[in-house]
């Protein structure tokens, strides 16, 4: 009986070790893979669809003040879909990654302007991935005040209506799932625009 148990034992250490090296191969290659934003669908803000508004006009007294209100106060909501391209450096090898938190901030002009976090869980694979996202949306701060000019900056980019790429970085750090715990990337991973045709 001892025997068979040292056995199982054996083989369960063996399964659990070539496991926890497929998830850190995994970790590495997600980490080494590129990622660009597709496209972003049904974007709200404080419940408000923003993606059907074209300017200050179109926005309601209520949801204006709501809106400003927010950002005041620095608690401004979002949820909307990403759909993120994520492109291995070996897309024949099958692997997956669970994302059980992500911070992410968006650069205007090289100045974090805007920062949130998502603390659903994701699951992501080589190829499109359709992530539904509630977050944040915070001001970066520096040294105590709030990115009030990188918000200027963005809100004037959006209203000129013109490729925001060259203006623009998004930028994500997510905490994955390992067989030891919960391990956070150590930087920010920078997220492509989709490539223009």
């Amino acid at each position: 009986m001892r025997k068979y148990s040292f056995i199982y034992s054996l083989l369960l250490a063996v399964v659990v070790l070539f496991s926890g090296c497929k998830q850190a191969s995994d970790l590495k290659a997600f980490t080494e893979a590129n990622y660009s934003l597709q496209e972003v669908h049904d974007l709200q803000l404080n419940g408000v669809d923003v993606m059907k508004k074209r300017g200050p006009n179109d926005f309601t007294t209520s949801e204006g003040d709501s809106l400003l209100a927010s950002i005041s106060n620095n608690t401004l909501r979002a949820s909307t879909t990403l759909y993120l391209q994520v492109q291995m450096q070996e897309p024949e090898e099958v692997r997956q990654m669970t994302i059980t938190e992500m911070k992410w901030q968006l650069l205007v002009d090289g100045e974090e302007t805007l920062q949130g976090v998502v603390q659903e869980p994701m699951h992501l694979h080589d190829g499109l991935n359709e992530l539904p996202i509630q977050t944040s949306v915070l001001m970066s701060e520096a040294e105590g005040m709030r990115n009030y000019e990188g918000l200027s900056k963005l809100m004037t980019l959006l209203s000129q209506k013109r490729d925001l790429r060259q203006n623009l970085i998004f930028q994500i750090k997510p905490t994955v799932q390992t067989p030891v715990g919960e391990v956070e990337l150590p930087k920010y991973i920078t997220v492509s625009g989709p490539r223009s045709s």
